[in-house]
């Protein structure tokens, strides 16, 4: 089997701590992983309203990813997205954000999680954002980044955020390079279905990591990557 280096980004208004299930079954196996807090996330001091951009809330996986040794090879695994609007401004830029609460996490989020697993989500949980007016603004995808880089769609049609014409649709436009479809769980499937993720996982180690340089390839939980396309300009 082949040996990676698995980074593992959270979704807005979580933090590394999602992984906390999976990262020891990644490492059993021989892979190593980082599991990085984006700012104002997880442990990270900063709050969402002073972080302005997407660069800034990003920072913690670009510093990261500079510091790699040059030629090692790692992925990068990111799940979806779940929001709950709400508004601040930053340098006179007006930002939504988001924050969750307990009735929409159990019933939309953590639906097939233990109630541990739920509760813990309750305690941990911070305001985010996606900064989508701020990306809007951003060039398109490259070939030469966002192109250059194999591409790994995993999702559940027991998702209840996302529903199934939604992956359709994403599959169809992310052209990732292999999908994956986890039966049952929800939409955190690193922890609901962390067993068979880390399946996956290994197995696109096998298939991918043996072969490629740093930076190319990415695996996504079900959802869009365009917020991270910077990373592979």
């Amino acid at each position: 089997m082949a040996i990676s280096h698995f980074v593992l980004i959270h979704t807005v208004c979580h933090g590394a701590w999602t992984w906390y299930k999976l990262t020891p079954v990644l490492e059993a196996a021989g892979h190593k992983v980082t599991a990085l807090d984006l700012a104002a996330s997880g442990i990270d001091p900063r709050q969402i309203e002073q972080i302005g951009s997407f660069d800034e809330y990003s920072e913690p996986l670009l510093t990261f990813m500079a510091s790699l040794p040059e030629g090692e090879k790692h992925m990068m695994a990111i799940p979806k997205k779940d929001t709950v609007p709400f508004t601040y401004v930053n340098k006179a830029e007006t930002i939504t954000g988001w924050k969750m609460g307990f009735k929409f996490l159990s019933e939309n989020v953590f639906t097939a999680c233990t109630p541990e697993d739920c509760k813990l989500a309750t305690m941990l949980l911070r305001k985010g954002s996606l900064f989508q007016s701020i990306l809007a603004k951003r060039e398109k995808f490259t070939k030469e980044g966002y192109g250059s880089i194999k591409r790994i769609y995993v999702y559940t049609d027991s998702d209840e955020i996302f529903k199934p014409y939604f992956h359709s649709w994403q599959i169809e436009n992310y052209k990732p390079d292999k999908v994956y479809k986890i039966e049952g769980g929800d939409q955190k499937l690193m922890l609901s279905k962390t067993n068979e993720l880390a399946q996956i996982l290994n197995e696109v180690a096998d298939t991918y990591a043996s072969c490629l340089p740093l930076n190319h390839l990415l695996l996504c939980m079900g959802a869009t990557i365009n917020k991270l396309s910077h990373v592979f300009t």
